[in-house]
C-alpha cells in the first residue's frame, strides 16, 4: 500500500469509539486552513458535538497519538508532509449562538466563524466587537489567542469561558479565573484547556451607528490587507511600542517573492500564497524576514502564526 494511504495501527480502536461525527483518513489539509498549504493528515475527525470531544481527547492521549485542534484554520502554517496523527475539526454543535437572558450577552461556540459572529452582534445592535469582521478565525481561536484587531482584544468582552480538559471533562470558569495578555491566554489546548465555548458581554448601542463601525472595520480590511489572497493573517506579533508590517516594510521586503510565496505587497505582515506555494516557501520566506528585520533593526520579530509540528 502506497504511504500516503496507509491506515494507521490505532484506527481500529478510533472506529470502536463508535463517534456521531464523521472520521477521515489520509485527508488532505489544504482546504482546512486559510493559508490553503499543506499535506496530508492520517485522521481527520469533524467534532460535531461535545460528548465525541469527550470520548476523543481521552483515547488520543491514553494512545499517545499527536491531536490538533482546528476551526477554520486560520493563523495556522502546515508542512507538506504527512501529519502522523489526528485533526480535530470542530463544527456541528461548536457553531452554535445562544442569547443569555442577561441584556447584550450571548454564548457562541469555539467553531462560530469571527466575521458571522460580527455580523449578528450588529444585527443586535449590540456594540464592542465590530473589530471580528476583520479576523479570519473561529471564537474558540479567538479565545485561546486572545486575537483583536483595531485597538480592541477579544478578553475585554469574554465573561465566562467553557472548556474541556484531556479527560473530557467540562468546565465552566469566569473569565478572571484565566491570564490574558496580547495575543496569549492560558486557555491552550495543548496544555490541556479546549474551548468549547464562551460567553460574551457588550454593550448597547445605536444599531445604525454598530453598522457603521462594522462597515468601517470591513473596509479597512479591504483597502489595508491581501483578502482576496490566501493568507494566514499577520505572520508577525507586534513588538513593544511598535508594528511589524512597519519594521518589514524599512526592511524593503514588501513584494518579495519566494516561490510561490510573497510578502504582500498591500501589507507587510502578511505572506501570501500565489498559488501552489510549498510550505518551504512559507518557511524559508519568515526565516528571511526575519533575518533581514534582525539585522536592519535589533528587532527579532516573533511569529504569531502556529505551525503545525
Amino acid at each position: 500500500m502506497n504511504d500516503e494511504n496507509k491506515i494507521p495501527e490505532w484506527a481500529p480502536a478510533l472506529k470502536d469509539l463508535k463517534l456521531g461525527s464523521r472520521v477521515r483518513w489520509n485527508e488532505s489539509l489544504k482546504r482546512f486552513n486559510t493559508w490553503r498549504i499543506g499535506g496530508p493528515s492520517r485522521g481527520l475527525v469533524d467534532v460535531e458535538t461535545e460528548e465525541d470531544l469527550a470520548r476523543l481527547l481521552p483515547f488520543l492521549n491514553k494512545n499517545d497519538i499527536p491531536w490538533f485542534l482546528i476551526g477554520k484554520g486560520s493563523n495556522l502554517l502546515i508542512h507538506d508532509r504527512i501529519w502522523e496523527g489526528v485533526i480535530l475539526h470542530l463544527t456541528g454543535d461548536f457553531k452554535s449562538w445562544q442569547p443569555q437572558e442577561h441584556p447584550q450577552t450571548v454564548c457562541a461556540g469555539a467553531a462560530l466563524a469571527d466575521v458571522t459572529f460580527a455580523q449578528r452582534c450588529v444585527s443586535q445592535g449590540w456594540s464592542g466587537m465590530e473589530f471580528m469582521i476583520g479576523i479570519p478565525g473561529t471564537i474558540g481561536g479567538a479565545v485561546a489567542t486572545n486575537a483583536g484587531a483595531h485597538g480592541g482584544e477579544t478578553c475585554e468582552f469574554v465573561r465566562s469561558i467553557r472548556w474541556m480538559d484531556l479527560e473530557g471533562i467540562v468546565h465552566q470558569d469566569q473569565r478572571d479565573a484565566f491570564q490574558f495578555a496580547y495575543r496569549f491566554s492560558e486557555l491552550d489546548a495543548k496544555q490541556g484547556r479546549v474551548v468549547t465555548s464562551a460567553t460574551f458581554e457588550l454593550a448597547e448601542e445605536d444599531p445604525q451607528q454598530v453598522k457603521q463601525t462594522l462597515l468601517e472595520c470591513q473596509r479597512f480590511r479591504m483597502e489595508k490587507q491581501p483578502y482576496n489572497q490566501p493568507s494566514c493573517g499577520s505572520v508577525f506579533k507586534n513588538p513593544p511600542q511598535d508594528y511589524a508590517a512597519r519594521l518589514i516594510e524599512l526592511s524593503r521586503l514588501k513584494g518579495k517573492v519566494r516561490g510561490r510565496a510573497q510578502v504582500s505587497p498591500k501589507h507587510a505582515n502578511f505572506i501570501v500564497n500565489l498559488g501552489d506555494a510549498a510550505s518551504d516557501d512559507i518557511f524559508g520566506l519568515m526565516d528571511e524576514v526575519r533575518e533581514q528585520v534582525y539585522r536592519d533593526h535589533k528587532i527579532d520579530l516573533i511569529p504569531e502564526v502556529q505551525i503545525l509540528q
